[in-house]
């Protein structure tokens, strides 16, 4: 693998299974709806940030990564609340 598909896989690690997995997992054992579906949402955006590092589109890779963040945001904002 090169040092872009490398990089790619680590976003998915980071963000899909330890930040998003989290916080999802935390929304369905406080049965927080708003939380779990904020946190879902961030999961399928940061899916695809991996795609835009493989074909190389650094726009798009901060359209979505902002997107994924603002998320994680809303989710939490919406289990603290």
């Amino acid at each position: 693998m090169d040092r872009y598909e490398t990089f790619a896989t680590w976003i998915f690690i980071v963000f899909g299974a330890l930040i998003i997995a989290g916080l999802m997992a935390f929304a369905i054992t406080t049965t927080d709806k708003p939380a779990f579906l904020f946190a879902l949402a961030s999961a399928c955006a940061a899916f695809f940030l991996g795609f835009a590092v493989i074909f190389d589109q650094p726009r798009l890779y901060g359209l979505i990564l902002f997107v994924s963040v603002a998320l994680i945001a809303a989710s939490i904002t919406a289990i603290v609340t």
